[in-house]
């Protein structure tokens, strides 16, 4: 099972905060980047990440329509990557292998610590629809137009009628990107 997650990486300078579906299995779990990526490097040369669990979804449509890509971290004790500041869990990793491929690499990784910092009561409608819709966006020009712009009206019932100031921000980032997107590709 695919479980969406904010992945936390470190280069040898700076951080990267990427939203990713994980694997997850008992006490490991499966990332596939796709080629390139800088989390994907940072794994290859630091072997360690944060798998962020939240129910901010302004996380994920921040970072994939590019509106808002800097959030807040915390140091992350005994462990050189930091965390997301409102994870609500997370697991610090270490990557055990790496199976290349040529479109995505199988990078597969032991859970060594997991915190639970806030409780989780699930995602509402707004925030499934945020999540599905940035997984949307970060496939534009991969999906036919017709197909995201359907599938993002269908989504935008549960922004309707559920969402709260957080879902609607991460709802303008999304709407902006496709718009911006379309302006440059008519």
């Amino acid at each position: 099972m695919i479980h969406e997650s904010i992945v936390i990486t470190r280069s040898s300078d700076d951080i990267h905060i990427a939203p990713m579906g994980v694997q997850m299995k008992s006490e490991s779990l499966i990332i596939k980047p796709f080629k390139p990526s800088i989390t994907l490097e940072n794994l290859k040369n630091n072997g360690k990440a944060t798998i962020n669990f939240t129910d901010d979804v302004r996380i994920f449509a921040g970072i994939v329509s590019g509106y808002k890509k800097d959030w807040n971290t915390s140091e992350n004790k005994n462990f050189d990557v930091p965390r997301l500041s409102n994870a609500n869990t997370h697991l610090n990793i270490e990557v055990k292998n790496i199976i290349d491929d040529d479109i995505r690499p199988k990078i597969e990784c032991i859970i060594i610590d997991k915190k639970i910092h806030l409780p989780f009561h699930g995602f509402n409608r707004a925030q499934f629809s945020v999540i599905e819709a940035s997984v949307l966006i970060s496939r534009l020009g991969i999906i036919p137009m017709e197909k995201i712009e359907n599938e993002i009206k269908y989504l935008k019932i549960g922004i309707d009628k559920t969402a709260g100031s957080n879902e609607i921000d991460a709802w303008k980032w999304i709407e902006k990107k496709i718009q911006n997107y379309k302006n440059k590709n008519d």
